[in-house]
């Protein structure tokens, strides 16, 4: 098999990242997830896992805690979704003996050979699992490459993995795994029609992958680390610990951090740990909710203590440094200003205006803006239009994209926006109309982002 007939295979799956299930609770099983994992001898329960889910960060705090791993000497294993270019970074090992790969976008993404060899080797049990009656329906594309990652990482014998979830938490193909430390990043509204229309709905829903003392951990106990949560969140949080006998720590309560200054390359914080040891720190990630990121990365790494893994103060400091996350507050170009961010919901959204506003007060700014067809495209509007003297909307070329002259054009009236039917043409725009002192900023979709950072770069 090569990588092209792998790509070709997977394509081939049913998949929820370009159509949106229309009934979770019922589409969502782990049960064949589960019985997948028995055919090929259940790599899962071979790694040592810290797991992610929430609404915002995940991305961002998974690549945050395998960096502090990987500077502390661990070979750390790092699974996320989506991808912006290539899926190979959705299954990557940070290795420390490595360094050739700093300089890359995503170091230690899994090779196109090992990536197809991978997959080959489960086609038997894939395929036998297509026969069984009781399978509970054919394997998704999430599941199949879930299942791949879990094998890479066993296969390659890494020390820990870092696994975000794709979508909700409890019914997620990530959970199939057990877990020394789960880590919930903050938790607001989004996929609503899916993982339910209020706070503690979708709250229970991420709160799933919460493990209790006999979930297969071998040390005997869960550890819960939360972002700090709106109040509804939170209980809900705290209910499921208490419930399963899993220890909790809590931003602002258990470990707090507070910016000390920043530009548009770094910003620096200071951190009050689990254990009441103060620190100062450097990240390369810019606006006030990577803070709280960061610092809900630095409490898990600090959780893994109580299972004796131990990392230093040095290691955390060095891996919060050279932490990346491509397309999210990311700025390609200085000379006019362009910034990547895949704001997708209305508290991303927000977070963006509000950096926006207060970086670039003076500026002339422009905003592209794609989203999906299934995303709160009123909201989103509402928060990101006001801080734009010029708009222009666009779509990725994704099934889920919104059609920008159908359904944004009217959502920007007063803007008087320019409509295009693709990223490519709306580039073009800018490069043509702007001028060296304003802002562009690229948002409403991380397909609209990956598209417009592939473009940027050639």
């Amino acid at each position: 098999m090569t990588y092209e007939s792998a790509l070709a295979y997977l394509e081939k799956l049913i998949n929820y990242e370009r159509r949106p299930p229309e009934a979770y609770r019922t589409v969502f099983k782990l049960e064949r997830m589960v019985a997948f994992l028995q055919l090929i001898g259940n790599p899962q329960n071979a790694l040592s896992v810290i797991h992610v889910a929430g609404t915002k960060g995940k991305g961002s705090t998974s690549c945050f805690i395998a960096q502090i791993l990987r500077e502390a000497g661990y070979r750390a294993g790092l699974y996320t979704s989506p991808h912006l270019h290539d899926m190979r970074e959705r299954i990557r090992i940070l290795d420390p003996s490595h360094t050739a790969e700093d300089h890359t976008m995503f170091p230690g993404m899994i090779l196109k050979n090992d990536f197809a060899g991978l997959l080959e080797s489960m086609m038997g049990a894939l395929e036998s699992l297509e026969r069984s009656s009781s399978s509970g329906g054919p394997l998704t594309f999430f599941e199949v490459l879930t299942a791949m990652a879990f094998k890479y990482f066993a296969d390659r014998k890494t020390d820990i993995v870092v696994l975000e979830t794709g979508l909700g938490g409890r019914l997620d193909a990530t959970n199939t795994a057990p877990s020394l430390v789960t880590v919930i990043t903050p938790i607001s509204y989004d996929h609503e029609y899916i993982l339910g229309n209020t706070l503690p709905e979708i709250a229970f829903e991420k709160a799933g992958i919460i493990k209790d003392a006999n979930r297969q951990t071998s040390e005997g106990f869960g550890i819960c680390v939360s972002a700090s949560q709106m109040k509804e969140a939170a209980q809900v949080i705290r209910r499921q610990c208490r419930s399963l006998g899993t220890m909790f720590f809590m931003m602002n309560k258990d470990f707090r951090c507070k910016q000390i200054s920043h530009d548009l390359l770094t910003q620096r914080f200071f951190y009050r740990g689990l254990n009441g040891s103060s620190h100062f720190f450097d990240i390369r990630m810019l606006g006030e909710h990577q803070l709280t990121n960061a610092s809900a990365a630095l409490a898990a790494v600090e959780a893994l203590g109580l299972h004796g893994i131990r990392v230093g103060v040095e290691a955390m400091a060095s891996g919060l440094k050279s932490a990346y996350w491509p397309g999210r507050l990311e700025v390609v170009s200085t000379q006019p200003f362009i910034i990547l961010d895949g704001a997708h919901n209305r508290e991303s959204a927000y977070r963006l205006a509000r950096f926006i506003g207060k970086e670039f007060e003076g500026f002339k700014k422009w905003l592209v803006f794609g989203a999906s067809s299934d995303k709160d495209l009123k909201g989103l509007s509402e928060l990101l239009g006001p801080m734009a003297d010029r708009v222009i909307l666009t779509k990725a070329n994704h099934p889920r994209a919104a059609d920008p002259e159908k359904h944004l054009k009217g959502l920007f009236s007063r803007q008087a926006p320019v409509v295009t039917h693709s990223v490519e043409e709306a580039l073009d725009i800018l490069n043509r109309q702007m001028r060296p002192q304003e802002v562009a900023v690229i948002t409403g979709s991380l397909f609209v982002v990956g598209e417009a950072r592939s473009l940027w770069q050639h």
